[in-house]
């Protein structure tokens, strides 16, 4: 599975618990149960299974945004990268205005350590209310992993300490660690883990390990025993980890 993500939400969605575009919804009962098993199937990396869903999905409704945010992921985790942007951007263009087929475009890029662009992309998504926490961390992840400390530091020192989500802190973690300094990193990250649920803390953490600064997590999802970090519970990975706005009403 993935290592990078956030939550899903944006202004498309039909609501915000359930997870699913507003074409969603209108594309029937019968494309949303095949949608959700298409999303246990990649929840569980049984990836050819769940593209052989999204297949059906189209031909129960064709062109719904929400299959093709879902294929781009599983085209990124199955290393078909030219697939895969094309998946997110047909999913973008279906669904003007929507936050999370953009993310994903800006996203696949810092999976391709194509830095530069990432930064431009999530450059571009400030207009999007509701994502400045997330969209922040990813500029400072971004710019700290080509180097860039001035605009990683503009960045960081703008955040609000008082947030909904462990960006502020994984962030000043990310800093820490594109710094050497691997003890003020550990604690950042473990002043997080005692703030905010381990759920919430997983897309952050998971950027830090792409980075190679903190141990993967374990096969089970549950996060290892880290210096001042203590075990957290197990948990299970959810489908839009790296991409998200794939899990078709299971986040």
């Amino acid at each position: 599975m993935a290592v990078l993500g956030g939550a899903a939400l944006s202004t498309t969605r039909a609501t915000e618990e359930s997870g699913v575009t507003a074409a969603a919804m209108r594309a029937g009962e019968s494309y949303l149960r095949t949608l959700e098993t298409a999303g246990a199937a990649y929840a569980a990396g049984q990836l050819s299974n769940a593209l052989d869903k999204l297949d059906i999905c189209d031909q129960i409704c064709a062109n719904v945004p929400d299959t093709w945010n879902m294929r781009g992921a599983i085209y990124a985790d199955q290393h078909q990268y030219d697939k895969a942007r094309a998946a997110f951007e047909k999913s973008a263009e279906l669904s003007p205005g929507d936050f999370w087929p953009e993310y994903n475009i800006a996203e696949l890029y810092l999976v391709q350590k194509q830095y530069a662009q990432a930064v431009d992309g999530f450059n571009r998504l400030a207009v999007y209310k509701g994502h400045e926490e997330l969209v922040e961390f990813k500029l400072v992840y971004a710019n700290l992993m080509q180097g860039k400390m001035a605009p990683a530091k503009k960045v960081l020192t703008s955040m609000k300490s008082l947030g909904d989500t462990p960006a502020y802190y994984f962030a000043h973690s990310a800093w820490g660690y594109a710094n050497g300094d691997k003890k003020d990193g550990d604690y950042w990250v473990g002043a997080g883990m005692k703030v905010f649920s381990p759920e919430k803390c997983m897309s952050f953490y998971d950027s830090l390990v792409l980075a190679g600064w903190v141990p993967a997590r374990n096969p089970d999802g549950s996060y290892p025993q880290q210096n001042t970090l203590s075990a957290l519970p197990a948990i299970t990975p959810a489908p839009g980890d790296v991409f998200p706005g794939t899990s078709s009403g299971l986040q």
